[in-house]
C-alpha cells in the first residue's frame, strides 16, 4: 500500500511497468528515488523537482508510523535469527554493491532462469507482470518473443554486473539457476549453505526437495516447450544467445517439445503435431 501511493506520484514520470520510460529517464528516476541525486541539483525542472520533493515527503511520513509502530518489533524478530533471507525482485546487481560494502557479513545470490519460461509466465500472469514494450509490438510480433528480449536484455546487463561484483567480493556471490534448484534440489541448497558457511538443517532440506519434486511434476522447467512454436523458440534462442552464453548453457540443451500451439489473436489454442526430435539450434 505504501509503494502504491507513493510511486503513484512518479508514475507520470517515471512510468509503471516495464521499459515505459527510456533508459536515461530510468536512470535518472532510480538516481532521485535512492536520493544519489539531490532534488536540489542544477538541470532539473520544476516539474521534476516537486514531484520527487512530494515522492519524498509521502515515505518520510509513511517512515515515521513505521518507526512508532513497527520497527522495535521487527528489530527483535529480526535480532532472534542468525540467518535472514530477503527476495528482492527488481534489485539490480549494481544495486547491491553499497550493501556488500556496508555489510561484511551479506551473501547475494542471482537467480536466473530460462527466457522462455519467464516469457511464458509472464505472459501467463497478468499484463503488469509484462513490459510496455510488449504490449507495443505484440500486434506485429510474437508477445513471446518480445518478452524474453526484453527479460535477457535486462538478465544480461545484470550478469554482466555480477561478473564484475565477483572480482571485488569473492566468494560472496553466487549464481544460481531455476532449472538446476528443480532438477538437483539437494546439491543446489548445499552449494548455498556453503555460500553461507552454515550446516543445512535437514528439515530445511527435506522441505526444499518437497517443493522442487512439485516443481518436476509439473514440469515447470518445460512447459514452455507446448506454449511456444518452433519459430518463437529458435528467435528466442538466437535473442537471448549472449544470456545463455554468460550462464554457461546452450539453448539447445532442452529438446524441444514434440507438440507446438498455435497462436491466433492473443489466444493460446491447443498444440499441434510436429517432428518430433527437433531441437533449438
Amino acid at each position: 500500500m505504501v509503494r502504491a501511493r507513493c510511486y503513484g506520484i512518479t508514475r507520470a514520470y517515471c512510468g509503471h511497468r516495464f521499459a515505459q520510460r527510456s533508459p536515461e529517464r530510468m536512470e535518472q528516476c532510480r538516481r532521485l528515488i535512492a536520493n544519489e541525486r539531490n532534488v536540489t541539483m542544477p538541470g532539473l525542472g520544476r516539474l521534476v523537482i516537486r514531484i520527487f520533493n512530494e515522492y519524498h515527503k509521502c515515505f518520510q511520513s509513511y517512515r515515521k508510523r513505521v518507526d512508532a509502530n513497527c520497527t522495535g518489533l521487527l528489530r527483535k524478530a529480526i535480532a532472534n535469527h542468525r540467518l535472514r533471507a530477503t527476495k528482492v525482485v527488481r534489485a539490480t546487481m549494481d544495486s547491491m554493491r553499497p550493501l556488500l560494502h556496508a555489510l561484511p557479513d551479506l551473501r547475494v545470490i542471482q537467480l536466473v532462469r530460462d527466457p522462455r519460461a519467464v516469457t511464458v509466465s509472464r505472459y501467463r500472469f497478468s499484463p503488469s507482470g509484462r513490459g510496455a514494450y510488449t504490449e507495443r509490438v505484440r500486434k506485429q510480433h510474437s508477445p513471446f518473443v518480445a518478452e524474453a528480449t526484453l527479460y535477457c536484455h535486462h538478465a544480461t546487463a545484470d550478469i554482466r554486473s555480477r561478473l564484475e561484483l565477483e572480482r571485488e567480493f569473492p566468494g560472496r556471490i553466487m549464481l544460481m539457476r531455476y532449472e538446476d534448484v528443480i532438477a538437483n534440489p539437494e546439491q543446489r541448497f548445499r552449494d548455498i549453505y556453503k555460500l553461507l558457511n552454515e550446516p543445512i538443517p535437514k528439515a530445511t532440506l527435506n522441505k526444499m526437495e518437497t517443493l522442487a519434486s512439485r516443481g518436476q511434476r509439473r514440469n515447470l522447467t518445460t512447459k514452455w516447450q507446448k506454449v511456444l512454436t518452433l519459430t518463437d523458440q529458435a528467435k528466442i534462442a538466437r535473442r537471448c544467445s549472449e544470456f545463455f552464453q554468460l550462464i554457461g548453457v546452450s539453448p539447445g540443451e532442452i529438446p524441444v517439445s514434440s507438440t507446438t500451439p498455435t497462436y491466433k489473436r492473443g489466444k493460446l489454442l491447443k498444440p499441434q503435431l510436429t517432428r518430433a526430435g527437433s531441437r533449438v539450434a
